[in-house]
């Protein structure tokens, strides 16, 4: 008995809910009006048969299961699909989506509703679409991205009805696709882009030294006190006799960048502003450091463990880009604070680079910190001027005093800092040409995925 309750509890919640391969489906009762009425008939008809009742019964009871029917065949035949064409690599580039609806039914759809979860700016599918039976729509959705961080495309919700507005089903499908807008990188001022390779007055080692590496760059004939650890094999056995691994130098310093992300000194707004300006620095001394061959670290914040730690390889610049891309600046992560958190990641043989709009002189006082009270010749600091941002005072005489401190500080302004298009390839716009024909040929497209 339980068996068949079940049984029967099962076919009667198919009948509004099931699952495909794709999507989970739900059909809903648009118009409870409808329903309400034929139970009034039918009451009428068993209180009181006549021809009229049993003629609105039949009536209605027919477009109940007319668009209940329409319904359920189409939320199992209308399939929706979306291909990204063509992904973001950083602010500026096109990001282009194939959407397909296809109908695979003998019923055409009358409407279809998309609407859209996708969390990337001014970027949606959401709309209503008509495709007749056995046919496929499809069309291209294209946005040019305008500001950074890692977002999702879907997922998304299809509804389909009948015609009469009574029943609808909503396809629930549950994919996504994330997308990563990095920052772009920029053309670095001179008097940064002239800087030393070491920061301050640390020279990094570019000479083999005695401990081990991860890094082995080539092989050379085994000598009497080599280590086997050392040895190898492949080399060996391909020439029958002893080779060992040549490590890559390692550099006597990490470099760390520590960009500002307190909000409350954050100058301007968009594109233009101190923050946005700072990512791209940020991103562009990073660049410039791994070109050097150099390990590199960025401290977002380090009382929270947002920290990218310091690695060496020009991979390492992605996974740099991806955090700056989700940096956000918010009240409670000050300057001062930040640099005493980073204390306990910031060994002494490190160097930094901080990069901030701030002239509070309390974060002065904290930079002591990152090297354990001693000299700061492995600190530097890159003001953004906070008179091009709209401020009310330069930078320039908390440049001076930073000097006299032994801590070399750059001054950087707004216009100095000029995003570089195509860094990561060249950044394309559709180009469309119409031929003789009158048939569109696309002539250039943006950078494929």
């Amino acid at each position: 008995m339980k068996t068949m309750i079940k049984r029967v509890s099962r076919s009667i919640t198919q009948l509004w809910r099931f699952a495909r391969p794709d999507c989970e489906v739900s059909i809903h009762l648009r118009q409870p009006l409808f329903l309400v009425a034929w139970v009034v008939l039918l009451a009428w008809f068993i209180l009181m048969p006549n021809s009229l009742a049993i003629t609105g019964l039949v009536t209605l009871g027919s477009l109940l299961l007319i668009g209940y029917s329409w319904t359920r065949w189409l939320a199992k035949r209308v399939t929706t699909q979306r291909v990204l064409r063509y992904s973001a690599v950083q602010v500026g580039d096109e990001l282009e989506e194939l959407v397909a609806l296809d109908n695979r039914s003998l019923l055409p759809v009358i409407w279809a509703e998309f609407v859209d979860r996708s969390t990337a700016p001014g970027y949606s599918i959401s709309g209503v679409r008509i495709v007749g039976r056995h046919k496929t729509e499809q069309w291209r959705l294209h946005t040019s991205c305008s500001q950074r961080g890692v977002y999702t495309l879907g997922p998304w919700d299809v509804r389909v009805g009948d015609p009469f507005g009574i029943f609808e089903a909503r396809q629930a499908y549950r994919q996504h696709t994330e997308i990563v807008v990095y920052p772009p990188l920029a053309a670095l001022p001179p008097e940064i882009a002239q800087q030393r390779r070491a920061i301050g007055d640390r020279a990094p080692l570019r000479q083999p030294i005695s401990a081990d590496t991860i890094n082995a760059m080539a092989t050379r004939p085994y000598v009497m006190g080599d280590t086997l650890q050392r040895v190898h094999w492949r080399t060996t056995a391909k020439h029958d006799d002893l080779f060992v691994k040549v490590f890559e130098p390692e550099a006597s310093a990490t470099m760390w960048l520590i960009p500002d992300l307190d909000a409350t000194v954050q100058l301007g707004e968009g594109a233009d502003s101190s923050l946005e300006k700072m990512i791209i620095l940020t991103a562009t001394i990073a660049s410039r450091l791994l070109d050097q061959h150099l390990a590199v670290g960025v401290i977002l914040d380090a009382a929270h463990s947002h920290t990218v730690m310091p690695q060496a390889g020009s991979a390492h610049l992605w996974t740099i880009l991806r955090a700056l891309a989700l940096a956000r600046a918010t009240p409670d992560r000050p300057l001062a604070q930040t640099l005493i958190h980073a204390r306990s990641i910031v060994s002494l043989r490190d160097s930094s680079v901080i990069l901030t709009p701030s002239l509070d002189d309390e974060w002065l006082k904290a930079l002591p910190h990152l090297s354990g009270g001693s000299r700061l010749g492995g600190v530097e600091v890159v003001l953004l001027d906070p008179l091009s941002f709209g401020g009310s005072i330069g930078a320039e005489g908390f440049r001076a005093m930073l000097s006299e401190q032994g801590v070399p500080a750059h001054v950087v302004r707004q216009q100095d800092i000029r995003p570089a298009p195509g860094v990561y390839g060249d950044v394309r716009r559709w180009e469309f040409k119409t031929l003789g024909t009158g048939r569109v040929a696309v002539m250039q497209t943006p950078r494929a995925a």
